[in-house]
């Protein structure tokens, strides 16, 4: 009996295979470059820890620093899918929306969907740190590139809710307050979970904080124009 060719793998069947080496690849690389740092991890440790072949990397990321930036970012994207795959959670703010309550709310929501991705993020903010000691340039890249966007979008709809028509160092330091509760909950995560665990034990009290966080800055905004309304009648 004559045996039939084998049928070439379907296109979708080897979409699929190259997103999950793509991803072990990466999950892979996030371990190592957390414990051992860009020089630290070889290549081919990588390669072996994700079981893919060595060209694997040259493949997906171009070379060993275009897998390190993917390594450094991407696990930052939101479970949900929501987030954009940028470091700092570039689509934390629709296009075009306006200061609120709710704005915010979403804003924090999809800035600590990352909480929810569990012993990963520890990893990541491992790696974080090891970048602030070791650096490479990809702190730099994400500061140009997402961290200045995001902050623009918030100090840009702050100044449209107070009638300003530049934004002052005032406006950044309330930028950098609203923005810095978040980020206490990644690097303190493990300080939270030692004082009050209640607080990041699971996705239903990570969404809570969310709504807290939000009905908190919407409270140091108020403050901020409260105090700006005092000091134009004080100087009048």
């Amino acid at each position: 009996m004559t045996r039939k060719p084998a049928r070439p793998p379907r296109e979708s069947a080897r979409r699929a295979d190259g997103v999950e080496a793509r991803a072990r690849l990466i999950s892979a690389a996030l371990r190592l470059f957390a414990a051992s740092g860009f020089k630290g991890a070889s290549t081919r440790a990588i390669c072996e820890a994700a079981s893919v072949n060595i060209a694997s990397i040259r493949y997906y990321f171009g070379d060993k620093s275009g897998l390190y930036r993917a390594a450094f970012s991407e696990p930052l994207c939101g479970a949900t899918g929501e987030v954009s795959q940028d470091l700092a959670h570039g689509g934390c703010f629709d296009p075009g929306a306006i200061l609120s309550r709710s704005t915010l709310a979403v804003f924090f929501r999809r800035f600590l969907a990352p909480l929810k991705q569990g012993e990963e993020l520890q990893h990541v903010i491992k790696l974080h740190f090891r970048e602030m000691v070791e650096p490479t340039g990809a702190w730099d890249e994400a500061i140009d590139k997402e961290i200045k966007p995001e902050h623009a979008t918030l100090a840009r709809m702050i100044c449209v809710d107070f009638g300003l028509d530049r934004i002052d160092l005032d406006v950044h330091r309330l930028c950098f307050s609203i923005i810095g509760m978040a980020i206490h909950f990644f690097v303190g995560q493990h300080i939270v979970s030692k004082i009050a665990p209640g607080v990041l034990a699971n996705p239903g009290a990570i969404d809570t904080l969310t709504e807290r966080l939000a009905v908190y800055a919407t409270g140091m905004i108020d403050a901020e124009r409260e105090r700006r309304r005092i000091a134009v009648k004080a100087a009048r």
